[in-house]
């Protein structure tokens, strides 16, 4: 199936599940409110059905992360969000009738107000929280934990609002409904901080070397400790852990910097930026080792080009050597250009072996430094649109296939800049671990696009449940 098939095919699944409560609600001899009422229960069941398939987004579904790619499925995960929260903010403020007239507004118990006013402020927490950690300066483990401790504690109090309120909720369909996505959204977070470090104390792998391969970068090489059928694509990434599997949530996701050829040993660059990745240096083979992926879509199945063009920003450079040396192992004909830009020469990894590389017909290798030492015959500066002109093919550049790996802003500003001259947007392969800079990139305004047309066919669904 094609990529846009395959985004149809999960956005119509996406808005049949999403819709589902108001259809069941719908298909209830009810008597009519005023359409504000309406309104509001329409919105509460939508966004409390969107609230819900949250916990699906960020599950860490191999098959989302491969279709789609991890960074865009977490994107998606984060407007819908918003939109989540948009509707259950607004909805308690447009009933005309709490409970004065029998039958026409909502009940509100003691307990079900709790509940309802709890999950409603949770939820307003936990986005702003989302949105202002790195202004915080929560680390990343703790944030993590608080983040799937208030998402269980909101699945909870807002079924049981629902439950006890909700005019509609009385039908057995629809309660049925409720309950199963709620123990559906409690069994996906099982699945990642109980079911996935129990099936990786099974699969364990140890520290088989750790050196220093650049300035404030380290080589991680990890071999089997026990049987292991595992199996990646280049260019994909998995969540290490290290040490024991249970009762440990400091882990990080780390792109696989070895080819599949090179199994069964996995090889990673670690650099040293806080939090997990400040000890990589100092870990002692033998440590034990767990690997939870792979995971992501930057990988060369599927995808025809011209050419390929691997753009590295820093420690981006692990995903391109795991592709360039996919791509050697394989002895794919196409021509290969090989971008990477760092600070200085002390922070290039892996170059000699890239030059290596880059010496077979048809390769070649630019490196770009912001601090060029003197004598320097590359190129200098960043990765602008004139160094990217300067190493892209003078033919059928559009053609070709660009892979973007780095740190978020230099994504956004590579993809913009690739955009410039002329390059297509389904021609740019790009992985992201964070939301970026905001930056209005041709990617970020297709996926708010697709955003607001499910939004608005949400509120399309809400509309029809009102004028049934």
């Amino acid at each position: 199936m094609s990529p846009a098939g395959r985004i149809a095919q999960f956005l119509g699944l996406y808005l049949a599940l999403s819709l589902l409560p108001l259809a069941f609600a719908a298909w209830q001899p009810l008597p009519h409110r005023p359409w504000l009422d309406e309104l509001s229960s329409g919105l509460a069941m939508a966004g409390f059905a969107v609230l819900l398939l949250e916990f699906a987004l960020s599950c860490r579904s191999r098959r989302l992360s491969a279709s789609f790619g991890f960074g865009l499925t977490m994107r998606f995960h984060q407007w819908m969000a918003l939109a989540a929260l948009a509707f259950l903010l607004l909805h308690p403020f447009l009933y005309t009738n709490y409970g004065l007239r029998p039958g026409a507004g909502v009940t509100l118990t003691p307990a079900a107000t709790v509940s309802g006013l709890a999950a409603w402020m949770l939820l307003l927490m936990m986005v702003a929280l989302a949105f202002f950690r790195t202004q915080l300066r929560w680390s990343y483990e703790a944030w993590r934990l608080g983040h799937g401790l208030g998402a269980l504690a909101i699945a909870a109090s807002g079924t049981h609002h629902v439950l006890q309120t909700g005019r509609y909720a009385g039908d057995a369909l629809l309660r049925g409904f409720w309950l199963a996505a709620c123990a559906a959204a409690f069994a996906a977070l099982a699945a990642v901080y109980l079911v996935k470090p129990l099936l990786q104390a099974r699969r364990r792998w140890r520290v088989a070397a750790v050196a220093q391969e650049a300035e404030r970068i380290w080589r991680v090489v990890l071999e089997p400790d026990t049987a292991q059928d595992f199996r990646f694509a280049a260019g994909q990434f998995v969540w290490l852990k290290l040490h024991r599997a249970l009762g440990r949530i400091t882990e990080h996701p780390l792109s696989i910097a070895s080819a599949p050829a090179q199994l069964p040993r996995l090889q990673f660059l670690v650099e040293e930026c806080g939090d997990f990745t400040s000890g990589a240096g100092s870990v002692p083979p033998g440590t034990a080792a767990y690997v939870d992926g792979p995971y992501g879509n930057l990988t060369l199945a599927g995808r025809r080009g011209a050419g390929l063009m691997l753009i590295a920003g820093g420690i981006g450079i692990a995903p391109v050597l795991s592709l360039a040396r996919e791509l050697a192992a394989v002895h794919d004909p196409r021509p290969l250009r090989i971008v990477y830009a760092e600070r200085s020469a002390a922070r290039l990894a892996a170059r000699a072996e890239l030059e290596t590389l880059a010496r077979a017909p048809g390769r070649e290798l630019h490196l770009i430094l912001a601090e060029p030492p003197a004598g320097w015959n590359g190129l200098s500066g960043r990765l602008d649109a004139a160094n990217l002109a300067a190493c892209m093919p003078a033919e059928n550049a559009r053609d070709w296939l660009y892979f973007v790996c780095g740190p978020s802003a230099m994504i956004d500003a590579v993809e913009m800049e690739l955009a410039q001259l002329g390059v297509p947007l389904e021609r740019i392969v790009a992985e992201r671990f964070d939301r970026g800079n905001g930056v209005a990139t041709p990617r970020e305004r297709l996926t708010r696009a697709v955003v607001c047309a499910v939004v608005a066919a949400q509120i399309a669904g809400v509309v029809a449940f009102i004028a049934r």
